[in-house]
């Protein structure tokens, strides 16, 4: 039984109106510990029917099986028991299943109930601690809300536990011109620096990896916006002194749109507007990119984007901006 459903334009709508740094947050439980993921993530919520699941031999041990949705299928993970939690014993709780679609990809993801939908803004979430994120726990900072800590999912790093192959990887062979000198191309790309905002551990060191991979060596990262913001204000800052281009400090921006303190889209917005700095790309790297969120990206100035999942478009559009400007 479908309990809610989000219509598509307002599913968009809502991941942020272009740069007001606002997010509607959907609170569930796990157990009695109250967990949250950004309702543009969640297509719909359904409730749970085991009769509806059908088991796959050698799946992942959170991976229930597949979940016949009206005339479709997808596959269901247990999230409890993806995130290691103790299994409740309570009989009040009435386990539902978020049925959420980022990447590309469909997925079903069974919880204990919904609370409820929350609005608020970006900066009052706050990301995990550096000891924490070191252990990869699948949370990527919390949140208190009606005197409740409520964490937040990196469901992009459940995905990546559960299907390897959604992992960042880089090949050479398949995003380089191949009437392009590679060892030239890799010379130009060291001559750059990229300042990175993403706030989920695993695609951090995914994207370190690629970009060092192809030669873009030089990357100051923060897992905020507001951070990388204050970084970029000092280094526009300091080029007005010595009355130099912002270029000397920083060649793009690449960032995440789901961020705590300060998202994407408000960190291009502020970039572009407050600090007048219009000539420095700014490019989107997202989970959602969509023809929605695209228009969403030209609203506040982004110069590109790329999907999460995508990365020779990532090389590319960093090649684009970094190193073919000429």
């Amino acid at each position: 039984m479908e309990i809610f459903k989000t219509d598509e334009s307002k599913r968009q709508q809502i991941l942020t109106e272009s740069g007001t740094n606002e997010v509607e947050i959907i609170e569930f439980l796990l157990g009695r510990q109250s967990f949250g993921i950004n309702v543009a993530k969640v297509r719909e919520i359904v409730s749970f029917d085991r009769s509806n699941v059908t088991a796959v031999p050698e799946a992942y041990h959170s991976v229930m099986g597949m979940l016949l949705l009206r005339d479709s299928t997808l596959p269901l993970v247990d999230l409890k028991k993806h995130m290691d939690l103790p299994r409740s014993q309570d009989n009040d709780l009435r386990q539902v299943v978020l049925v959420c679609e980022f990447n590309k990809m469909v997925n079903g993801f069974l919880v204990d109930g919904v609370r409820q939908i929350h609005r608020c803004s970006w900066d009052q979430i706050v990301p995990l601690s550096p000891f924490l994120s070191y252990y990869k726990p699948g949370i990527t900072s919390s949140i208190s809300l009606d005197n409740k800590n409520v964490l937040m999912v990196d469901l992009e790093h459940i995905m990546v536990d559960i299907y390897p192959e959604t992992k960042l990887v880089y090949s050479e062979e398949v995003v380089e011109d191949h009437n392009l000198d590679i060892a030239k191309r890799h010379h130009e790309r060291e001559e750059t620096h990229i300042i990175f905002a993403e706030d989920s551990p695993i695609v951090r060191s995914s994207v370190k990896k690629v970009t060092q991979a192809a030669g873009y060596n030089s990357l100051t990262v923060f897992d905020n916006g507001e951070d990388a913001y204050l970084e970029i204000q000092k280094l526009a800052t300091t080029a007005k002194a010595r009355q130099v281009g912002i270029g000397e400090y920083v060649t793009a921006i690449l960032t995440d749109i789901e961020m705590p303190r300060m998202d994407g889209l408000t960190l291009c917005r502020k970039i572009k507007e407050e600090l007048r700095l219009s000539h420095l790309p700014v490019i989107m790297f997202s989970s959602l990119i969509n023809d929605q969120m695209i228009n969403k990206c030209k609203s506040v100035g982004a110069d590109g984007w790329a999907d999460k999942l995508q990365v020779e478009e990532l090389i590319h559009v960093l090649d684009k901006f970094c190193v073919e400007k000429g």
